[in-house]
């Protein structure tokens, strides 16, 4: 057994034998490498092995079903009995679009349910996954920039629920070197390297800052985030003591106004979360995924229901009410949860919104380009001249065009939608003005991983109009494409 295996085989439930242990693999080097490690070991360790790989129908098919074979080949030479379950193309686009937890949050909640799925069907003890020490300190820095509570900034831990992740004490180096000792190929996922993702960034350009100008930055984030789980438990204990939910006659839960405006305001922000989690677990199975409100938020709504007597904040899923003595927490229905129209745009082409949907008479194209130029047209007040594509076709002057990163998701336009502009987070009504938006009008939101991409408004006469987010300078190297919309049947030149 070598120093790879033996950190998988610690990792692990002990005593080993009799176990049934279902592997995760996505077909990259972590997941390979833990499914090939597993396959070394059971036989001495006396467990069961099965693998399962979600097709999340989100790359082009091309991408995602070699992923999928080259899965099933491996454990084929492994004698791994394996699993493939293929999620139906726009399925994760219209969960994100009507749950609101985005593409990431709408892909790993359909990968999580997949392998509960099969874990249940093969009566499985554990679920592994791939998740290295790399992931841990890369998680951790985006929930530092993200200005997560001392819950998000707790290590990633080796056990949750029925989780294991074995290679967490193991680095991406540990991997790629067990595999190149093996002689075993993996997948390589293209997205990996599109720095639009947050994630990519960090590993890509913040990681080597960091281990070039703070070589000790790795020790002094963990010492971090062990005192951030340690505060983490110690609120969650107060909370537990002095605020505790009651679930009240409709459907919401309620505590005693008077202990909760007496607690510390780190308490209540804690309180609050416990809230959200107990009413997420409280709803009908198969109604979505519930997305904590974001803490700057929820703290800003603490405070108004402390300052005034009688209130009501909305926090997205949830909305925060004081009144007749009581603090109350409800879903916020059709706030949060409305259904509405989804299009998914994974790869450059031609793509069609029906009018009927919008309820206009005419269509709304969209065509991605992969972009060569700054987008022109309306959507670009400072630039002049006839809009154009990449290829310099020129359009109509109803065609106007923004940046977007792939995939993204047209849908509906909610009141909490808000875009990066100005430096600030704004609503549709913020920049356009209040009286901006006649009945007649429809909004649509542009989503794709950083968020609202673009407000679009369709006018009654036809006229688009389009807030984007402000482009940086180098929206073309980041793996944006140039999105050109036409409400004219027939004027794109694709």
């Amino acid at each position: 057994m070598n120093f790879f295996e033996s950190h998988v085989s610690a990792a692990l439930e002990q005593p080993q034998k009799g176990k049934v242990y279902l592997a995760a693999v996505s077909g990259g080097a972590d997941s390979t490498a833990m499914l090939a490690a597993l396959a070394a070991l059971r036989k001495e360790a006396g467990f069961v092995l099965h693998c399962v790989h979600v097709e999340h129908g989100l790359r082009p098919a091309e991408e995602s079903c070699g992923d999928a074979e080259a899965v099933e080949g491996l454990c084929v030479k492994l004698d791994v009995p394996c699993r493939v379950i293929s999620i139906p193309p726009g399925r994760i686009a219209a969960f994100a679009s009507n749950g609101g937890p985005g593409i990431e949050g709408a892909a790993r909640f359909f990968r999580h349910r997949a392998w509960n799925s099969e874990r249940r069907r093969i009566n499985a003890d554990r679920i592994l996954t791939a998740h290295t020490h790399d992931d841990l300190l890369e998680t951790l820095l985006m929930r530092i920039l993200r200005g997560s509570g001392p819950a998000g900034l707790a290590p990633m831990p080796k056990n949750r629920g029925r989780i294991t992740r074995p290679l967490l004490d193991l680095t991406r180096s540990d991997v790629l070197k067990y595999l190149e000792e093996r002689n075993i190929l993996y997948r390589t996922d293209s997205t990996n390297f599109d720095i639009h993702f947050l994630r990519n960034r960090i590993r890509h350009k913040l990681v080597p800052l960091l281990n070039e100008f703070f070589p000790s930055w790795q020790t002094s984030l963990h010492a971090l985030a062990d005192t951030q789980a340690l505060t983490a438990e110690f609120l969650a204990d107060e909370v537990r003591k002095g605020l505790v939910w009651e679930k009240g006659k409709g459907g919401d839960i309620q505590l005693c106004e008077d202990d909760f405006l007496k607690a510390h305001p780190i308490l209540r922000e804690e309180a609050i979360f416990a809230g959200v989690d107990m009413l997420a677990a409280m709803r009908p199975k198969g109604k979505g995924l519930v997305q904590a409100p974001r803490r700057a938020v929820l703290r800003q709504a603490a405070r108004q229901i402390d300052a005034k007597p009688a209130s009501s904040q909305d926090l997205g899923p949830v909305r925060l009410e004081r009144r007749d003595g009581l603090i109350s927490l409800k879903n916020s229905g059709s706030l949060r949860f409305e259904r509405g129209f989804s299009l998914l745009i994974k790869e450059a082409g031609l793509y069609t919104l029906k009018g009927k949907i919008l309820g206009i008479e005419k269509d709304l194209y969209f065509n991605a380009e992969t972009a060569s130029a700054s987008p022109s047209g309306k959507s670009s007040p400072s630039d002049k001249g006839a809009p154009s594509g990449t290829d310099g076709t020129v359009l109509s002057d109803s065609s106007v065009g923004f940046y977007a990163g792939l995939p993204l998701v047209i849908r509906n336009h909610r009141e909490g939608d808000r875009i990066y502009r100005g430096g600030h987070k704004r609503r549709f009504r913020d920049i356009l003005g209040k009286d901006a938006r006649p009945d007649s009008d429809v909004i649509i939101s542009v989503c794709d991983a950083e968020g609202i991409a673009a407000f679009i408004n369709i006018e009654k006469s036809g006229q688009l109009t389009v807030i984007d987010r402000k482009p940086s300078a180098g929206d073309t190297e980041a793996g944006r494409v140039l999105i050109i919309l036409d409400i004219k049947s027939g004027a794109m030149n694709v």
